[in-house]
Protein backbone atom coordinates (compact mmCIF):
# COMPACT_ATOMS: atom_id res chain seq x y z
CA UNK A 1 0.00 0.00 0.00
CA UNK A 2 1.59 3.04 -1.13
CA UNK A 3 0.40 6.39 0.80
CA UNK A 4 0.99 9.24 0.70
CA UNK A 5 1.66 12.23 3.60
CA UNK A 6 0.53 15.53 2.75
CA UNK A 7 1.10 18.04 5.39
CA UNK A 8 0.45 16.03 9.13
CA UNK A 9 -2.48 13.98 6.81
CA UNK A 10 -2.27 10.50 5.44
CA UNK A 11 -3.50 10.61 1.72
CA UNK A 12 -5.08 7.93 -0.65
CA UNK A 13 -1.99 6.53 -3.29
CA UNK A 14 -2.71 5.25 -6.52
CA UNK A 15 -3.83 1.90 -5.20
CA UNK A 16 -6.36 2.73 -2.91
CA UNK A 17 -7.92 5.76 -5.33
CA UNK A 18 -7.97 2.45 -7.71
CA UNK A 19 -9.99 0.36 -4.71
CA UNK A 20 -12.44 3.10 -4.12
CA UNK A 21 -13.31 3.22 -7.94
CA UNK A 22 -14.07 -0.24 -7.93
CA UNK A 23 -16.24 0.41 -4.45
CA UNK A 24 -17.54 3.40 -6.24
CA UNK A 25 -18.91 0.61 -9.45
CA UNK A 26 -20.19 -1.96 -7.02
CA UNK A 27 -22.12 0.56 -4.53
CA UNK A 28 -24.00 2.00 -7.30
CA UNK A 29 -25.27 -1.24 -8.15
CA UNK A 30 -26.47 -2.20 -5.05
CA UNK A 31 -27.94 0.72 -4.45
CA UNK A 32 -29.87 1.11 -7.86
CA UNK A 33 -31.05 -2.65 -6.84
CA UNK A 34 -32.04 -1.98 -3.07
CA UNK A 35 -33.57 1.52 -4.02
CA UNK A 36 -35.17 0.50 -7.58
CA UNK A 37 -33.63 3.08 -9.36
CA UNK A 38 -34.41 3.81 -12.67
CA UNK A 39 -31.69 5.29 -15.45
CA UNK A 40 -33.37 8.34 -15.61
CA UNK A 41 -33.37 9.42 -11.53
CA UNK A 42 -29.39 8.96 -11.53
CA UNK A 43 -29.19 11.56 -14.01
CA UNK A 44 -30.78 13.53 -11.81
CA UNK A 45 -29.06 12.72 -8.35
CA UNK A 46 -26.36 14.55 -9.06
CA UNK A 47 -22.98 13.38 -6.37
CA UNK A 48 -19.45 13.35 -6.87
CA UNK A 49 -16.99 11.80 -4.31
CA UNK A 50 -13.64 13.67 -3.31
CA UNK A 51 -10.79 12.45 -1.43
CA UNK A 52 -9.05 14.23 0.97
CA UNK A 53 -6.15 15.98 -1.17
CA UNK A 54 -9.21 17.48 -3.22
CA UNK A 55 -11.41 19.06 -0.70
CA UNK A 56 -12.10 22.26 1.10
CA UNK A 57 -11.05 22.98 4.38
CA UNK A 58 -15.00 22.87 5.26
CA UNK A 59 -14.85 19.34 3.81
CA UNK A 60 -12.45 17.95 6.17
CA UNK A 61 -13.83 16.53 9.59
CA UNK A 62 -12.47 14.77 12.24
CA UNK A 63 -15.78 13.24 13.21
CA UNK A 64 -16.42 10.38 10.22
CA UNK A 65 -14.54 8.21 7.72
CA UNK A 66 -17.24 10.87 5.08
CA UNK A 67 -19.36 13.16 5.32
CA UNK A 68 -21.74 14.56 2.76
CA UNK A 69 -21.44 18.46 1.85
CA UNK A 70 -24.57 19.34 0.40
CA UNK A 71 -24.38 22.59 -2.61
CA UNK A 72 -27.03 24.09 -4.57
CA UNK A 73 -25.97 25.08 -8.15
CA UNK A 74 -27.24 26.25 -11.41
CA UNK A 75 -26.67 24.80 -14.83
CA UNK A 76 -27.41 26.84 -17.29
CA UNK A 77 -28.27 26.08 -20.66
CA UNK A 78 -28.41 27.97 -24.47
CA UNK A 79 -31.34 30.04 -24.33
CA UNK A 80 -33.24 28.04 -21.90
CA UNK A 81 -33.85 28.89 -18.29
CA UNK A 82 -31.08 28.16 -15.72
CA UNK A 83 -31.46 24.65 -14.05
CA UNK A 84 -31.15 24.64 -10.22
CA UNK A 85 -29.94 21.53 -8.44
CA UNK A 86 -28.66 20.37 -5.32
CA UNK A 87 -24.85 18.61 -5.76
CA UNK A 88 -24.00 15.91 -2.84
CA UNK A 89 -20.17 15.79 -2.59
CA UNK A 90 -19.29 12.52 -0.69
CA UNK A 91 -16.11 13.82 1.31
CA UNK A 92 -13.85 10.84 1.86
CA UNK A 93 -11.31 11.66 5.06
CA UNK A 94 -8.60 9.46 3.93
CA UNK A 95 -6.35 10.26 6.98
CA UNK A 96 -9.07 8.54 9.21
CA UNK A 97 -9.36 5.62 7.04
CA UNK A 98 -6.16 5.41 6.62
CA UNK A 99 -5.48 5.34 10.46
CA UNK A 100 -8.54 3.10 11.54
CA UNK A 101 -7.05 0.38 8.79
CA UNK A 102 -3.85 0.66 10.40
CA UNK A 103 -4.62 0.51 13.73
CA UNK A 104 -7.53 -1.98 13.64
CA UNK A 105 -7.49 -4.91 16.16
CA UNK A 106 -10.19 -6.60 13.88
CA UNK A 107 -8.27 -7.01 11.03
CA UNK A 108 -10.06 -4.62 9.17
CA UNK A 109 -9.44 -4.13 5.57
CA UNK A 110 -9.34 -0.59 2.87
CA UNK A 111 -11.23 -2.51 0.01
CA UNK A 112 -14.36 -3.79 2.05
CA UNK A 113 -14.40 -0.91 4.29
CA UNK A 114 -14.06 1.36 1.85
CA UNK A 115 -17.28 -1.02 -0.20
CA UNK A 116 -19.17 -0.19 3.53
CA UNK A 117 -18.05 3.24 3.80
CA UNK A 118 -19.20 4.36 -0.42
CA UNK A 119 -22.75 1.91 0.11
CA UNK A 120 -23.22 4.07 2.82
CA UNK A 121 -23.04 7.49 1.42
CA UNK A 122 -24.68 6.74 -1.56
CA UNK A 123 -27.82 5.53 0.03
CA UNK A 124 -27.46 8.34 1.82
CA UNK A 125 -27.70 11.05 -1.33
CA UNK A 126 -30.40 8.45 -2.97
CA UNK A 127 -32.18 9.11 0.39
CA UNK A 128 -31.82 13.19 -0.04
CA UNK A 129 -32.92 13.30 -3.78
CA UNK A 130 -35.72 10.08 -4.10
CA UNK A 131 -36.79 10.00 -0.72
CA UNK A 132 -36.48 13.86 0.13
CA UNK A 133 -34.68 12.98 3.49
CA UNK A 134 -34.20 16.43 5.25
CA UNK A 135 -30.52 17.13 5.04
CA UNK A 136 -30.76 20.17 7.41
CA UNK A 137 -32.52 18.06 10.01
CA UNK A 138 -32.32 18.06 13.76
CA UNK A 139 -29.58 16.30 15.68
CA UNK A 140 -32.09 13.90 16.69
CA UNK A 141 -33.72 13.20 13.11
CA UNK A 142 -30.02 13.03 11.78
CA UNK A 143 -28.84 10.49 14.84
CA UNK A 144 -31.51 8.05 14.00
CA UNK A 145 -31.69 8.49 9.57
CA UNK A 146 -27.70 7.29 10.38
CA UNK A 147 -28.08 4.71 12.12
CA UNK A 148 -31.06 3.38 9.82
CA UNK A 149 -28.77 4.02 6.62
CA UNK A 150 -26.55 1.97 8.67
CA UNK A 151 -29.43 -0.70 8.60
CA UNK A 152 -29.38 -0.29 4.82
CA UNK A 153 -26.30 -0.50 4.07
CA UNK A 154 -26.28 -3.73 6.57
CA UNK A 155 -29.08 -5.52 4.09
CA UNK A 156 -27.17 -4.42 0.82
CA UNK A 157 -23.97 -6.01 2.13
CA UNK A 158 -24.98 -9.29 4.38
CA UNK A 159 -25.41 -11.56 1.56
CA UNK A 160 -22.01 -11.33 -0.28
CA UNK A 161 -19.59 -13.58 1.03
CA UNK A 162 -16.15 -11.66 1.77
CA UNK A 163 -14.42 -12.44 5.57
CA UNK A 164 -13.11 -8.77 4.76
CA UNK A 165 -16.66 -7.47 4.66
CA UNK A 166 -18.13 -10.22 7.23
CA UNK A 167 -15.29 -7.96 9.51
CA UNK A 168 -16.28 -4.66 8.60
CA UNK A 169 -20.45 -5.70 8.84
CA UNK A 170 -20.11 -6.86 12.26
CA UNK A 171 -17.85 -3.77 13.35
CA UNK A 172 -20.93 -1.45 12.25
CA UNK A 173 -23.53 -4.35 14.38
CA UNK A 174 -23.96 -1.76 17.16
CA UNK A 175 -24.46 1.20 15.14
CA UNK A 176 -27.83 -0.18 13.07
CA UNK A 177 -31.75 -0.05 13.72
CA UNK A 178 -33.09 -3.43 13.36
CA UNK A 179 -35.03 -3.52 10.21
CA UNK A 180 -38.04 -5.66 10.52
Amino acid sequence: MKIKVMGSLLHFGDREIYMIEESIDLAEELVTAYFNISSEEWRNCYYELKTLEHLSQVEITDKAFAQICKYECVKEKDSSPPLFFDLYRICLQDNKILNAVKRSLNRIELKPLMLYIVTHELSHVVRFNKYFKDFSASPEEKEWEEANVHSITYEMLKSMKDRGLTRVLDHYRSYRLELG
